[in-house]
């Protein structure tokens, strides 16, 4: 896998659905993916409430999605920076683009900033 390499976590519940962008800034065999973390108004979005479908789509190539289902994610801390760490348990499959959301190399995309102080940052949970 390319590194960094787009991606999206997609999250349900209750017949609600929501998308959010990040990148994958290491993998571990497949099994474990970091990524940036995703905040919302200044907020880190909180992942761990139970009771959430949480799916993992990957860029390896332009227009190449790979799809992993069945994933947890948990806020990993390391030297003071914030990243989501990603345990897959099942084997990405090829994938389509989920509808209206375009990802692809070819979209031009904000570089990801990993602050050392996160004072005013407060995390809130998907809902």
């Amino acid at each position: 896998m390319p590194i960094p390499s787009a991606a999206c976590i997609k999250v349900s519940k209750e017949g609600k659905t929501a998308v959010f962008e990040t990148t994958i800034i290491q993998s571990t065999d497949n099994k474990y993916f970091y990524t940036t973390p995703i905040y919302v108004d200044k907020k880190l979005v909180n992942f761990e409430q139970k009771g959430l479908i949480k799916e993992l789509k990957v860029e390896l190539a332009p227009f190449e999605l790979y799809l992993w289902k069945n994933i947890s994610i948990v806020k990993f801390v390391e030297n003071g920076k914030k990243y989501l760490r990603i345990k897959t348990t099942t084997p990405g499959v090829k994938s389509e683009p989920w509808k209206n959301v375009p990802l692809t190399a070819k979209k031009k995309r904000k570089a990801s900033i990993i602050n050392d102080d996160d004072d005013g940052v407060e995390e809130e949970t998907v809902e």
